[in-house]
């Protein structure tokens, strides 16, 4: 029998059903009490570890669920990247879950290619279609499928890169937008390694940044903005002090002790002054073995000629030198903008030298390279499927583009949130090629710009519905996560992973034999030894976390000059006729764009000028008043690639006639948070890097401004003179 609470609590489940009728899976809201399902105890709180899969960072979560439905976002505390901690766009990740947008199923183009017309179908139908193809393909020509995803990691990455091989074709193709091509290059040419580094900022005395964004979106910022806490107050007789250089006043450059204006690309040049410095003064210690360096070259870089060329005051590069190889340990950091555009390679090895010269390299509070992948020793050579340099892909997708032009490609995957469609420049024109792919198909769990050029998309889990693993960039030393499913899945969607292990399995052979594990969860329990109690310890830590540091990788001895950095090529872009450097940099909420779909990031102010829901375009408001600009007016953007509109923030700390602009807005598909909220800055950027760059030229190009009258305002959490304002309290 049931009393009056329990039947208040049936009566209003069945009203929500009835006032829903037509939403997925509505009935799950009547929970029985009889035979509850599993893990659904009315007002017990259940928390499951897991990895987050936001953003490339890879922190490890942990998650609140309460009758089977997911609560709350939290890092976990021991994971050994985040350390509890976690960021907007981590927690944000519970409005993907329950987003209203999320595909509910299979979907057929029933029109043109890109034209938005879609015809629902069953996953036995999809399937059918999926294999039909994928064997036609195997028959006649299996070098001809194209596998283009963001890069991929754990065992959905070994996944991935067995099915191609196994298949016949070499063309497996990874894009990043914000790769680090430019400091894996700078690392392998300073200290003979050419991986990611690890910086331990928290046990340094001294932190150099150039153009670093290290506390916003660079690699690990949740982890490195951690360690920066740890730096700044966890010593008792230690407070590390922090000096910035860079073209703007950001959010990591407003937490330094002293920010120092430079200008746009002289990253590089302002480091080797430091350097010069500290050789002709003896500050470098005996053990760095510097040399020769002035011999090489570095004598050209004197105080006086760096401050000729940045903008640096020579008084302020000796005392950089001074208080920097005279509180070791110390790091130099480079960030997104020092490493993007021809001098990327120039400007990042400039910065180790500083580190190489410094005498803590491979020692705490310095630079070093652990053996990250030794989780996966067992694997050989594969082990570069588990974990994947940290490379663009820039060079392999542009080469993609081309063939697809000539019809090399007879079928196409896509997956993975980078969104080759949106973040691409449109000269390259990415969709135009992809036209040529007689068939193509899209693993995703939203429509963007990428997806909607599909034949037939297949939906996927979110990263809190699938089973997998991971290895983070940084900040681990060889530690695993692993991702387990929080709640039942929300959609009727499979995992990317599982369809191609179904496929492997139907197509049999090598493929079968390649992909012996019926499905993604069976892969990773017979990969970590199986179901039992180290699994299941496992998984309630949230990976496998190695107590002991990883070996580290022997370093190069000694100091090296950088590549010199190439010369403007001839024919350059007029600065008459464009006359503002362009600085694009990820946005902190929105990142590359694939977080504008979400709301809660929509709405999130930006830290400096506290804009949000559209795009605005940064200036410093001496360079706004000569132009006749005012905040907030609408102006259009042009470079000699494409022109956008956006409006005039201004941010007294960014250097004189330099346009800086996040990324991010823009989107023509992408659900209703995302479309019609300003246009996309990625339009700016050539098809082709110049000076022999590898990844996109960021803060490379030129731009002209026009003030123009747009129907839009820009909507800001604050007026920009601070809140004090009485109009802005009213």
């Amino acid at each position: 029998m049931l009393d009056r609470r329990q039947f208040l609590k049936l009566g209003g489940a069945a009203a929500f059903a009835t006032l829903f009728g037509g939403c997925e899976k509505t009935r799950k809201q009547i929970i029985p009490f009889v035979l509850p399902p599993e893990n659904q105890v009315l007002g017990e709180a259940l928390w499951y570890a897991s990895a987050c899969g936001q953003c490339p960072a890879g922190c490890g979560v942990v998650v609140r669920v309460s009758e089977g439905r997911a609560k709350k976002i939290e890092g976990n505390p021991l994971h050994p990247v985040n350390r509890g901690r976690l960021c907007a766009r981590g927690q944000a990740a519970l409005q993907a879950l329950y987003h209203q947008e999320r595909l509910s199923g299979p979907m057929k183009a029933s029109g043109p290619r890109g034209s938005g017309n879609w015809q629902p179908v069953s996953w036995e139908e999809a399937l059918s279609l999926l294999m039909t193809r994928l064997k036609n393909v195997r028959a006649e020509a299996p070098a001809s499928l194209l596998m283009l995803t963001e890069p991929m990691r754990g065992h959905e990455g070994l996944v991935a890169g067995r099915f191609m091989k196994a298949f016949g074709s070499p063309h497996r193709v990874a894009w990043d937008p914000f790769g680090r091509d430019a400091l894996l290059a700078a690392c392998e040419a300073v200290h003979g390694v050419r991986d990611l580094p690890e910086y331990d900022i928290a046990n340094a005395r001294y932190l150099l940044s150039f153009s670093g964004d290290f506390l916003e979106t660079w690699v690990s910022p949740v982890h490195y903005a951690e360690a920066y806490g740890r730096m700044r107050g966890s010593r008792e007789t230690v407070r590390g002090k922090f000096l910035h250089f860079g073209p703007r006043l950001s959010m990591t450059a407003a937490s330094a002790d002293r920010y120092l204006q430079i200008a746009p690309g002289t990253e590089g040049v302002v480091a080797l002054g430091i350097s010069h410095v500290a050789i002709r003064d003896g500050l470098t210690p005996p053990a760095a073995a510097a040399g020769n360096l002035m011999a090489a070259g570095l004598s050209a870089y004197s105080p006086e000629a760096v401050e000729k060329r940045t903008g640096v005051r020579a008084s302020d590069l000796a005392r950089a030198a001074k208080e920097f190889f005279g509180n070791q340990p110390g790091l130099a950091i480079g960030g997104t903008a020092c490493g993007s555009g021809a001098a990327g390679v120039f400007n990042h090895a400039a910065v180790e030298l500083l580190n190489a010269l410094s005498g803590s390299a491979g020692l705490p509070g310095g630079v070093s390279f652990p053996d990250r992948s030794r989780a996966y020793a067992r694997y050989g050579a594969e082990r570069s499927l588990l974990a994947p340099p940290p490379e663009s892909g820039y060079a392999a997708v542009r080469d993609a583009a081309g063939k697809m032009r000539k019809g090399t490609f007879r079928m196409a995957i896509l997956a993975g949130s980078s969104n080759p469609a949106f973040t691409l420049p449109p000269a390259m024109k990415f969709a135009e090629a992809l036209s040529n792919v007689p068939f193509a198909v899209a693993f995703a769990s939203f429509l963007d710009e990428t997806s909607s050029l599909a034949d037939l998309v297949l939906p996927v889990p979110t990263p809190m519905e699938t089973w997998g693993d991971d290895i983070a960039p940084v900040g681990h030393g060889g530690a695993v996560t692993l991702r387990q499913p929080v709640v039942e899945p929300f959609r009727d969607a499979r995992s990317m992973a599982d369809v191609l292990l179904a496929a492997a399995a139907e197509l049999g052979g090598e493929s079968a034999r390649a992909l012996p594990w019926k499905s993604m969860r069976d892969c990773i329990e017979k990969n970590y030894d199986g179901p039992g109690e180290r699994l299941e310890k496992a998984l309630r830590d949230g990976g496998v976390f190695p107590s002991d540091a990883a070996p580290l990788r022997a370093m190069r001895k000694g100091a090296v000059l950088p590549p010199k950095a190439p010369r403007e090529a001839a024919g350059a872009v007029d600065p008459g006729k464009y006359p503002l450097a362009l600085h694009l940099y990820p946005s902190t909420a929105l990142y590359d764009g694939r977080g504008a779909n979400l709301p809660w990031l929509q709405e999130l102010p930006d830290p400096l000028t506290t804009a949000m829901w559209r795009n605005w375009v940064e200036l410093n408001p001496k360079t706004a008043e000569r132009m006749g600009l005012a905040d907030g007016d609408g102006v259009t953007i042009a470079s000699p690639h494409g022109k956008i509109t956006a409006h005039v923030a201004f941010n007294p700390g960014l250097a004189p006639d330099v346009a800086a602009m996040p990324t991010g807005q823009g989107h023509s598909r992408y659900g209703r948070a995302a479309v019609g909220r300003g246009e996309n800055p990625f339009s700016l950027l050539p098809e082709a890097p110049e000076g022999g760059a590898s990844g996109l030229a960021l803060q490379a190009g030129r731009v002209a401004l026009e003030k123009t009258a747009l129907p839009t305002r820009l909507v800001r959490f604050a007026h920009p003179e601070g809140q004090w304002k009485l109009s802005n309290l009213m």
